[in-house]
């Protein structure tokens, strides 16, 4: 699967809630101004990737989500950036997210 090539930038998406956060941003669920399609948006902070030492684990991230087509693993639809942040725009499945699950199974710990 590839990523649709589209000029895309936060203007295009309307915020909605939060659903989570993780080590460099935030997740939220957000609609596309156009289409008014939901999608989760992952926002992650390009200067907290940097300083631990994380850029090239969010880009196979990133890569992976954009290449697989797998019902087990999210849809990675677009991705953006602006001066401060890198936005992966992916699919919305509710139900939160695999380390929750396993924690609340008593999976890990």
């Amino acid at each position: 699967m590839q990523l649709q090539r589209k000029q895309l930038s936060m203007d295009d998406f309307g915020p909605l809630t939060i659903i989570g956060h993780g080590a460099f941003g935030e997740v939220r669920l957000c609609r596309m101004q156009a289409t008014g399609e939901i999608y989760a948006m992952k926002k992650l902070k390009k200067s907290e990737m940097l300083n631990r030492g994380q850029v090239e684990h969010v880009r196979a991230e990133r890569n992976l989500l954009a290449e697989v087509d797998s019902k087990c693993i999210v849809k990675l639809y677009y991705s953006f950036q602006d001066s401060e942040y890198l936005y992966l725009i992916m699919e919305y499945l509710p139900g939160g997210d695999m380390m929750t699950l396993l924690m609340r199974k008593e999976t890990l710990s």
